[in-house]
């Protein structure tokens, strides 16, 4: 039975600048530090797993690097060509919602990417832009929570930033759920990115 790692993302983020994030390189995963990368590793309650987590982080971010080319707009496209993304905008409010599963035949290394895909989006924000990402998986109940400002990204470890974070998360959520829906994930991004 294959496993698989689902990624949620609630952001706030001005057209231009996610038309910006869109277009550039995908920013390898060593591109961030060992110790932002952390995080990751603390997210899970199991001890054991923790542990191995964080023994192996180095060797899943080197794995990640491999698998990265192209432009962040290209990745989207590629899992909306499987089915396997939700992509909406609402313009007037600049809310972005995304919704991607992929399978993990390298359990770590697949969870390093699906964080990495989202997370560039930080060093085009701007001002008041803001989001949340979370990241579940088949093989743990757990689930990882990101917050995304401007040049910063952080994973959020506690009870109450979780719980504020999911109520920013719903209000974002709510507000790109209104949004224009083109008939697929690739024509929305083909929107934002030819307009």
């Amino acid at each position: 039975m294959s496993e698989s790692v689902h990624l949620t993302a609630a952001i706030v983020v001005a057209k231009p600048r996610l038309r910006a994030y869109l277009r550039a390189s995908v920013k390898p995963a060593s591109g961030w530090s060992r110790q932002q990368w952390a995080g990751l590793t603390e997210a899970w309650h199991g001890d054991h797993e923790r542990h191995e987590y964080r023994d192996e982080l180095p060797a899943a971010i080197e794995e990640c690097d491999g698998w990265i080319g192209g432009d962040y707009a290209t990745v989207f496209r590629d899992l909306a060509h499987d089915d396997e993304l939700t992509f909406r905008f609402d313009e007037a409010t600049g809310s972005l919602a995304i919704d991607f599963s992929c399978r993990a035949e390298f359990r770590l290394p697949t969870l390093v990417w699906a964080v990495t895909v989202v997370r560039g989006i930080a060093e085009f924000m701007a001002g008041d832009d803001h989001g949340i990402v979370t990241v579940t998986t088949d093989w743990n109940g757990d689930s990882i929570l990101m917050d995304l400002a401007p040049r910063h990204t952080a994973f959020i470890g506690d009870a109450r930033a979780r719980a504020r974070a999911r109520d920013r998360e719903i209000d974002i959520r709510s507000a790109a759920g209104d949004a224009y829906e083109a008939d697929s994930a690739a024509e929305t991004i083909d929107w934002l990115i030819d307009d």
